[in-house]
């Protein structure tokens, strides 16, 4: 059974492109990823609902339940948790008054009809922000990509950089930020401010695409072993001062993929030291299906 609080996919399904997982070297758009991986999940007999938010997980002994926003509780033998993060924002006055309206947190076809070629700000300096600068200069807008940073291939792939650079439609901005943001019923200007020379210019912008990083969706897990910022810890990850008496009275150390309470598995973004990556997720999930079989002692063929 798979618990979705908004719906399949995650980030993956918002990206407009996705061109590094296998099997398809022409790339392929995060939606339609997500909607073949729906079907052939079902097809293996997999039970999907969407929306349907988890808050509270709790471990009674032999016993482990699932509660749901509207107080149902359902038992299971085993959970992997793989909620992913919550997208960060700017704080910027103002800031959710344009959410929806000017500001997004994705970049597909809807956002590209939405814009229709309009100038538009990307902010950040991972993938995700390259890909989506490159995909709305394709759609005939012109870019301002900010980077907080001042070196953009600090944290991209030099693939995209190569791109990003000789497109006449990018503006790469380094070292700053976006300092302000103007508009009546929508977004309509913002404010760059140069960290190198203090200047601050404005921009018509009719779309901030905001991808600044993310926050792990744990809080509603209590009693599971997480690092400083909320990931969570799994397997060797875990130190002997994380795992309690239950281990001991188990007689073995965590599987891969097992976080500090047995049998409950994590895997994708909300899990500590994951690579933020589509294939890497899959792998991820993958693998902790694997554990999840070993932990209840099932056979596999």
């Amino acid at each position: 059974m798979v618990l979705d609080e908004i719906g399949p996919g995650g980030q993956a399904a918002a990206s407009s492109r996705i061109e590094n997982y296998l099997g398809f070297p022409n790339g392929i758009s995060g939606a339609e990823l997500t909607a073949l991986a729906t079907v052939q999940a079902q097809k293996f007999g997999t039970r999907m609902y969407s929306p349907c938010a988890v808050i509270a997980l709790t471990i009674d002994g032999e016993r482990m339940s699932v509660t749901l926003e509207d107080g149902a509780e359902l038992n299971a033998r085993a959970v992997v948790v793989s909620t992913g993060a919550h997208y960060r924002s700017l704080p910027l006055e103002r800031w959710d008054d344009y959410v929806g309206i000017g500001i997004y947190y994705a970049a597909t076809e809807l956002e590209a009809r939405l814009i229709s070629a309009s100038p538009v700000t990307v902010v950040g300096g991972a993938n995700s922000a390259g890909q989506a600068a490159l995909f709305f200069a394709s759609r005939g807008s012109e870019v301002s990509l900010v980077v907080r940073g001042p070196d953009i291939r600090a944290r991209m792939s030099s693939y995209l950089v190569d791109r990003l650079v000789v497109d006449p439609r990018v503006t790469i901005h380094q070292s700053a930020e976006v300092s302000g943001l103007e508009g009546e019923a929508r977004l309509e200007r913002i404010s760059i401010t140069d960290h190198s020379s203090g200047e601050t210019q404005p921009l018509e912008c009719r779309g901030l695409f905001c991808f600044i990083g993310v926050e792990p969706a744990s809080s509603w897990l209590d009693g599971i072993v997480t690092d400083d910022e909320g990931f969570i810890k799994t397997d060797v990850q875990l130190a002997a001062a994380d795992l309690g008496e239950v281990w001991s009275a188990l007689g073995r150390a965590p599987l891969p993929f097992e976080t500090s309470i047995p049998r409950v598995f994590a895997a994708g973004d909300v899990r500590r030291g994951s690579m933020k990556r589509v294939a890497a997720a899959v792998g991820e999930g993958a693998s902790a299906v694997a554990s999840v079989h070993v932990s209840l002692g099932v056979r596999t063929a």
